[in-house]
C-alpha cells in the first residue's frame, strides 16, 4: 500500500514539474505576444471609438454645408424680406425635425438677423461677447468650424455648432448656417465607450484644449498640455501625418498606452487614454488560473485513481477469498478470522468455538450422478449454511469440507449446529441423494493456537464420522 501511495505522489509530482515548465516556458515564450495583443487590443478600441465619433460628427457637418449650398436659403438671403421671414423660420424647423438636431439656425450677413427653427431670436452685434465668435468665424479662412458655446437660445445648454459659411457665386460672404448638437449627446457616447471598453476618451482642439469630455467642468477648461503625462509626449500626440499614433511605457505589467486620432472634419484630435495594467494583470491571474485548474484536475485525478486502486484491492481481496462455486469464502478467509480472533484479548470477545464439517456419501453422488449434480448439491448446502449462521463465520474448507467458527460457547455452539444438521437431513432435496453432515466442535481456550485449536476440532470430526456419521460432536 506504502509503496503504491509513493508511485502515484511519484508520477503526480512529475506530471505536476511539467505542467509548471511548460505554463512557465510558454509565458516566458509569448510575453511578447501578449504584450502585442494588449497593445493591438488598445488599437482596435481606439479605431472603433474614432469611427464613431466620426460618423457622429460628421454627419451634422454635412447638413450644415448642405444647407449653406441651399438655393432657396441663397435666394431668400439675397431677397431677404422680413414678410417672408416665416418660410426661412419654416425651413429651419423642417431641418430640426428630419434630423432630430438641438439646434438649428442662420445667420443673414446683411441684416445679422439671427433665426432660428423657433423664430428670429435676436440681432447680433460686435458689441455683444456672446457674439464674437461670428467675427471670430466670419474672419478665418475656413469654411465651416465646430465650435463649443453654450446656447442662448436653450437655456445656455453647451452645444457643440457647426458652423458654415453662406457664399454668393462670387465667394461673398451671405450669412452663416449651421447645426448644434447638444453636449450631453456626445458626452453619452464617450461614457459608453469608457465604461464598454474601461478607458478614457474625449476630444481636444489643436492647441490641445478639452473640447468634449464626460466630465463637463473639463470642457473648454483643462488643456491637456498642461498635464504631466501629455506634455511629456509634446507635439507627437497631434500628429495629423498618421492616421493612429501610439505612446506607451515598456512595462509588461503596468501599460498605459495614450492614442491618438486627428479627425480632418472635426479639426479635432481625439485622444484615448487605456490603461492596461489590469489587462495584463489579468493574463497573469488566468495563468494562476490554469495552473490551479491544472492541480485540481491533477489531484482530483489522482484521487479517484488511488480510490478505484482501493476499491479493486478490495474487490481483488474478496475473489481471493472467494470459493470457487461463489457462494462461501475459502479455506484462507478462515486462516485469517481464525488468526485475528485468537489475538483479541478475553475482554474484547465473549466465548467462541471452531467447528469442521463434513458431508456424509457426498463422493457416492459425485460416483452416480457425476460432478455437475454434485456442485448443485454443495451450492444448495452452501445456501443453507450461510442462511444459518448468518451472524458467525462459514467457509468451504475444501472439496466436500467446511469449516468455521461460531461466536458463542461450546455447549451452545453445539447446539446451533445440531439445528443445521436437522435441517439438512430434513431439506428434500438432499434428503433425495441421502446426504447428511457429520461435524466437530470445540470452543476455544486461552493457549489455542491455530493448531491446538484446529487439531482438536479435527478430532471431534473424526468422532462423529466414526460413531456412524450424521451427528455433532463436542469436545
Amino acid at each position: 500500500m506504502k509503496q503504491r501511495n509513493k508511485v502515484g505522489l511519484l508520477i503526480s509530482l512529475i506530471i505536476l514539474i511539467g505542467i509548471v515548465a511548460i505554463v512557465f516556458f510558454s509565458f516566458t515564450t509569448y510575453s511578447k505576444i501578449i504584450k502585442d495583443d494588449v497593445l493591438n487590443i488598445s488599437k482596435l478600441t481606439s479605431t472603433n471609438i474614432y469611427s464613431e465619433i466620426n460618423n457622429e460628427l460628421t454627419k451634422p457637418i454635412f447638413v450644415s454645408l448642405t444647407m449653406a449650398n441651399d438655393s432657396f436659403v441663397k435666394q431668400w438671403l439675397a431677397q431677404e424680406d422680413p414678410q417672408r421671414n416665416p418660410e426661412i423660420i419654416d425651413y429651419l424647423e423642417g431641418i430640426r425635425s428630419k434630423y432630430n438636431y438641438h439646434s438649428v439656425f442662420l445667420i443673414s450677413a446683411q441684416s445679422l438677423n439671427y433665426f432660428h427653427y423657433n423664430g428670429l431670436f435676436k440681432t447680433i452685434s460686435p458689441q455683444d461677447d456672446h457674439d464674437q465668435w461670428y467675427y471670430d468665424f466670419i474672419n478665418q479662412d475656413k469654411l465651416y468650424v465646430l465650435d463649443v458655446d453654450q446656447d442662448q437660445v436653450d437655456n445656455q445648454r453647451l452645444t457643440i455648432f457647426i458652423n458654415c459659411k453662406i457664399l454668393d457665386e462670387q465667394s461673398n460672404l451671405m450669412g452663416v448656417a449651421g447645426v448644434g448638437i447638444e453636449m450631453t449627446y456626445v458626452q453619452e457616447l464617450l461614457e459608453n465607450f469608457e465604461r464598454d471598453y474601461d478607458l478614457e476618451a474625449f476630444l481636444v482642439d489643436e492647441t490641445g484644449l478639452i473640447q468634449a469630455h464626460t466630465n463637463p467642468n473639463l470642457i473648454e477648461n483643462q488643456n491637456i498640455n498642461d498635464l504631466d503625462i501629455y506634455a511629456a509626449i509634446g507635439p507627437d500626440l497631434y500628429n495629423k501625418a498618421d492616421a493612429i499614433n501610439v505612446f506607451n511605457d515598456d512595462n509588461l505589467y503596468n501599460q498605459q498606452y495614450i492614442i491618438s486620432h486627428y479627425i480632418e472634419e472635426l479639426d479635432w484630435t481625439l485622444i484615448v487614454r487605456k490603461d492596461t495594467s489590469e489587462l495584463a494583470q489579468s493574463f497573469n491571474q488566468q495563468l494562476y488560473y490554469d495552473l490551479f485548474v491544472v492541480i485540481l484536475v491533477l489531484t482530483s485525478v489522482l484521487i479517484i485513481v488511488q480510490r478505484i486502486i482501493k476499491k479493486n484491492d478490495q474487490q481483488m481481496k474478496k475473489l481471493a477469498l472467494l470459493d470457487n462455486l461463489g457462494i462461501l469464502s475459502n479455506r484462507k478467509d478462515f486462516d485469517q478470522h481464525l488468526t485475528a480472533t485468537l489475538a483479541q484479548s478475553d475482554e474484547t470477545q465473549g466465548a467462541w468455538s471452531v467447528f469442521l464439517m463434513d458431508l456424509d456419501h457426498f463422493k457416492d453422488v459425485n460416483d452416480t450422478y457425476g460432478h455437475l449434480q454434485g456442485d448443485k448439491i454443495l451450492i444448495h448446502v452452501m445456501n443453507l449454511c450461510k442462511a444459518a449462521l448468518s451472524d458467525h463465520l462459514i467457509t468451504r474448507w475444501g472439496g466436500d469440507e467446511f469449516s468455521g467458527i461460531i461466536y458463542l460457547a461450546g455447549v451452545l455452539a453445539a447446539e446451533k449446529m445440531e439445528a443445521l444438521r436437522l435441517e439438512i437431513v430434513n431439506d428434500p432435496m438432499l434428503s433425495e441423494f441421502n446426504i447428511t453432515v457429520s461435524i466437530g466442535i470445540t470452543q476455544a481456550i486461552d493457549i489455542d493456537t491455530e493448531d491446538t485449536i484446529l487439531r482438536r476440532a479435527d478430532k471431534a470430526l473424526y468422532e462423529s464420522k466414526s460413531s456412524g456419521k450424521n451427528q455433532v460432536t463436542l469436545l
